[in-house]
This record gives C-alpha cells, structure tokens and sequence, in this order.
C-alpha cells in the first residue's frame, strides 16, 4: 500500500515538472500579441494585467500619450519577437493618426521576461517610444502654411495677408450679457458667435474667449460701439482679410475662429484653435485656401527640457491654393461708392457682358450674412419687361408696333392700373416700354401663348441653376394658372422673382446678344459653359427700346454725360400686403461691355430711386 502512494506521488511530481517545463518554454509571441492588442483598443487595465509591476499611473500615462498628441485612432502591429533566453523582445509598428494633423508611423519594441513561469512585459516609457523617459510627454508644434490668397481680375489680390482684430471677451469681466449681445449684434457679429462666445466666457472667466475675426478697416468702423463694453477684449495679428468691407462681408467673404457647429462639420484636419473662411468664397474653398497644417513632435523630460536634439517627427503641411476670381476691384470699388448714400438695404451687380462673368457684386448692408445680390429673391416688377419685349419681339411685333396704354386693364375681375397713372390712347410698343405703361404690357401679353412667355424666360436663364462659384438664385416664373397670373408675370409680378445677379444677367444679354451663365470662379461649373444667342431681331429690338427708356422715358435719371449711351429698364416692383403697397425700386441696363442692376428694397420708384444710383456708378466707372 505504501509502495502505490509513493508511486502515485512520484508520477503526480513528474507530471507537475513537464508542465512547468512546458510553461516556461512557451513561446513569448502570444503575450506580446495580447499587449499590443490591448493597446490598439485602448483597454489598459488589460495591458497592466500582463506588465510586471506596473506603475499606479500606468493609464494615467497612456491617455496622455493620447491627449497630448490628440490621437484620432492607434494601432500597434506586432512585427516580430526575437528570445534570449529567459528575456525577449517584441518589435511593433505604431500607426497614430493625430487629428488636425496627419499619420504618424513609428517603430517600438516592447520587452518582455520569464517571470515565475509565465512571459511579462518589463515596462518603461521607453516600451511607448524609445526615448521617452520617465516623467516626459510628447509635446506638439502645429501650424497652418499660409493662407492663400482670393484674387481677382488681372491677379488683383481682393483677400490676403493683412492687419486682423479679433473681437473676444473675458468672462469675469462682462458685467451684462445683454448689453455685450446687443453691442456685438449691433456691429454687425453673429449672433450665434455671440451666444457660444458667452457661454465658454462662462466657463473660463479668465480666458479670453474670442468671437470673430474682423478687417482693420471693419473694426475701426464699429470700435466706438463695442470697444468700452465691459467684457469686450481685441486682441491684433495677422490674418486674412478681404481689401473692402463689402467683400469681406459676402462675396470674397472673411476669416474667423471655427464654431463648434462647423468643427463637427468639418472634421480633420480642424481643431477647435482653428479659424476658417465664414461666408463668401473664404467659406466655400476653405479647404482649398488653407491647405493642410504641418508640425513637429519632440519629446520633453519631466523638466521641460526637450529631449534629443531636435524634433522626432516632421509632418509636412500642405501650401494652399489661390482662388481666381473676375471680381474687377475697379468696378467694385464704383459699385460700393454708387450704394453709399443709400440707406435701405441694396444691391448693385455688375456683368461683363460679352463673357457672364461678375464684375462686382455689392449687397448692402454689410454687417448680415445674407448676400442679396447673389441669392436675394425680388418681384423683378418692370425690368421684366425686357424678357416679355423679347417674347413679344420674337411674336413678330417690331418697336413701332401700335398699341394702347389705357389707365386701367381688367382682367377676369382683377384691375391692372400704370403705377403713376400715366395713358395714352395711341402710343407705340418702344413708347410703352420706355414708359414702362403696364397696361399696355398686359393687353399685349395677353395675345402671347403662357408657353412663349415661359420660354423666352428659359432662354434668359429663368429656371436654371447657374453655379459659377457660389450659390445664386437664378430666378423664377412659375407656368400660369389662370390669365391674371399670365398677364402678371408678363409685367414682373405675380410669382414671378430674381435676384439681382439674374437681372443683370438680363441686361447683358441684351447687350452682348447672347445669354451667358455668371461666371465668378475660374475652375467652377459654369467657367466654360457656352452662352446662348439670341434670335438677332430681338437682340436689335430690346436695344433700341432700352436706349429709349434712358434717352426720354423713365429711365432719363440714367443718363451720364458724354461717351457711350446708356441703355435700361426701370422697374417699380410691388410687395407685400399694404395699401398701397410697398415697392422695391430697380433699374437694369448697360454702357459698352457693363452690364447691371440695381435694387433698392421698399426704395419706391425705380426711375427715381434706382437709377440715379446706376449713373453714379457708371460716372464712378
């Protein structure tokens, strides 16, 4: 009986040493494989159950490798594991990829040791990177290349490097979030900004938090209304900046520190540090503007000083590219000197018309987003009259073509009257245009099929969706529903609207013969789109009723002495529900190769109103 104990107690000891033979010879790959894969989903408990001795902060560590490099996503791929002995070494790929930055590849190698039987991992900072010691980080140098530039016709910069204050504030120090909001606002600052820049004003009182970036020229116009309110704070750099407010405002557009809203929009390579473009083309090519950024990591002790000599990794960043534009400063700069005195808000458009392409684009006010005179939606009133004259042309009427001009037209119940009362009961169809006798346009239209009206609206781009750049409104007229709403349209009414640029594109139709899409960016969908001819009698036609409006009818306000005559169309557009109702005052047209429009909201007559706007643009010419 004793002999079987012994027996058995041997064979148990024998067994218990092949095992432990066997665990000790195991090779070290799987463990390293296990680490590495821990790593790659950031479960560091699980990389600590395999480190011998690991440091009470061994998490704490590597989150911060995390934060500082501001890691997107890691990955750690196990390369190869070479044993010495009781000891191994496990060599991995580190693939970081760090946001608002790029890619980061790096070798490591990650010890390993035969403790008690089992593989460990004998961890230092050094298994993270080779030179990071205890107590360091890794610390990094991001910068932006550049901005490029937004140019204009013949290479004129129109947005570049220049003097920039950005508006911010410091929270301990607002004494009213109600009157910083009704300041900033005031000057023309989003209200969003507004509201996001309070709440992190909030957050960190003694920050400064800012809430948008302006021109030089732009602060010093609004200085005196925000500069003393409690709270406010400007701080000045360099920046990007367009050469006029009105361009900084919408076309050409600004630069400004990035909302939250538009961070998660935008995704890498953006940081919430960041500015970027607005409004305007600064918004639109902002990636294609600001390029990529680029920067250094170094790796710093526990003092501060840095590591080595020099940085360990270089990511170059990625110059950005200009945006070319047709805007003419020249003819910008006359188009917002024409606006000046205006006080309502308004728009001026000017055409190249032999080729589409915008030649100024000016909305006013300049302190609001909304660009009217790209995407502002008008009843287009009289100067819808060119496109009814080219469908009533192309009928077979010539401008002597005999017609009436009654002071009121009933049609199916509803009553038409020529808004200054004007009549006449034998007037010609270029007398009628040049004093824009509604009547007269409503008994003529009414013997045109809705189809014809409708189609010559489509060959004058009513409809479409240009897309030189931008977005624009490329005008509107709906089919007919009844007669009223026929002979409504035909005098620019009813559900008939346009923005400003459609309307200047009207008139450079007429002047060019031919209807080419705006073009405003070089490379954008419409740069080489083909324009369309119009039918040569129209063409003739529209001219010289066009030149009659100027030289003896509504129009007259228009004339600019000397030089090239001037052809147009006044408009006197009816909105909204008063008694009278309110009118946007319009005058299209155009001198040589400049086309136009002009659109004065609730302005009031357009031969008034609008046109002597257009000659003092043209004079500015």
């Amino acid at each position: 009986m004793l002999a079987l104990v012994v027996a058995v107690v041997l064979v148990g000891a024998a067994l218990a040493v092949i095992t432990l033979t066997r665990t000790s010879g195991a090779p070290a790959t799987p463990v390293a494989q296990s680490y590495l894969a821990a790593w790659s989903r950031r479960d560091f408990a699980a990389m600590a159950l395999l480190v011998e001795h690991p440091p009470t902060d061994f998490a704490a560590i590597h989150q911060r490798v995390i934060d500082d490099l501001n890691v997107a996503s890691w990955q750690y791929r196990l390369d190869s594991v070479k044993t010495h002995g009781s000891t191994a070494d496990a060599a991995y790929t580190s693939h970081l990829v760090l946001a608002g930055l790029g890619t980061w590849d790096h070798p490591g190698t990650v010890h390993l040791a035969r403790v008690f039987g089992r593989w460990m991992v004998e961890w230092t900072p050094a298994a993270i990177y080779p030179t990071l010691p205890a107590g360091g980080h890794f610390s990094v140098q991001r910068t932006w290349p550049p901005r490029a530039p937004v140019l204009g016709a013949g290479g004129t910069v129109l947005a570049g490097p220049a003097d920039v204050i950005t508006v911010g504030l410091q929270g301990n120090a607002v004494a009213s979030p109600a009157l910083v909001t009704t300041a900033l606002t005031q000057a023309g600052i989003d209200s969003g900004a507004i509201t996001a820049a309070l709440k992190s004003a909030a957050a960190h009182p003694t920050q400064f938090v800012p809430v948008v970036d302006l021109s030089a020229a732009r602060y010093d116009q609004v200085k005196p209304i925000i500069f003393r309110v409690p709270g406010t704070r400007f701080q000045r750099h360099t920046g990007q900046t367009s050469v006029t407010p009105d361009l900084a405002a919408h076309v050409v557009g600004s630069v400004g520190p990035i909302t939250a809203e538009q961070l998660r929009q935008m995704g890498a390579p953006y940081e919430a540090s960041d500015s970027i473009g607005q409004v305007g083309i600064e918004a639109q090519y902002e990636r294609q503007l600001a390029g990529t950024p680029g920067g250094i990591i170094q790796v710093v002790a526990a003092d501060g000083a840095t590591v080595g000599s020099g940085p360990i990794f270089t990511i170059s960043g990625k110059a950005g590219k200009p945006v070319q534009t047709t805007i003419d400063l020249h003819t910008e700069q006359a188009a917002e000197a024409a606006l000046n005195s205006v006080k309502q808000p308004a728009a001026l458009v000017a055409i190249r018309a032999s080729t589409g392409e915008v030649l100024a684009a000016v909305s006013r006010p300049d302190t609001t987003p909304f660009d009217r005179a790209l995407t502002g939606q008008y009843p287009p009133g009289s100067t819808f009259k060119v496109v009814t004259s080219a469908a009533l042309l192309a009928s077979g009427l010539t401008p002597d073509s005999p017609t009436v001009c009654p002071k009121t037209l009933t049609v199916q119940g509803r009553t038409f009257k020529n808004f200054e009362g004007e009549s006449s009961p034998d007037i010609s169809f270029q007398r009628a245009f040049a004093i824009s006798c509604n009547t007269a346009f409503i008994s003529m239209a009414g013997n045109l099929p809705a189809s014809a009206l409708l189609s010559m609206a489509g060959q004058f781009g009513f409809g479409t969706q240009p897309q030189p750049g931008l977005p624009v409104f490329g005008g509107q007229i709906p089919t007919p529903v009844d007669e009223v709403d026929k002979v409504a349209s035909a005098i620019g009414q009813g559900r008939v609207l346009a923005s400003p640029l459609q309307m200047a594109g009207v008139a450079a139709a007429v002047a060019g013969g031919t209807v080419h899409p705006p073009r405003l960016v070089v490379g954008a969908a419409d740069d080489t789109a083909k324009g369309v001819a119009l039918p040569q009698p129209v063409v003739t036609g529209l001219r010289s009723m066009m030149a009659a409006v100027v030289a003896g009818g509504s129009g007259a306000p228009a004339r600019v002495a000397g030089g090239s005559p001037v052809y147009g169309k006044t408009g006197t557009a009816e909105f909204g529900n008063a008694t009278p109702p309110a009118t946007h005052a319009w005058f299209i047209g155009f001198r040589d190769d400049v086309a136009f429009a002009v659109v004065i909201e609730g302005g009031g007559v357009g031969g008034m109103v609008a046109a002597p706007i257009a000659a003092k643009f043209l004079k500015g010419l």
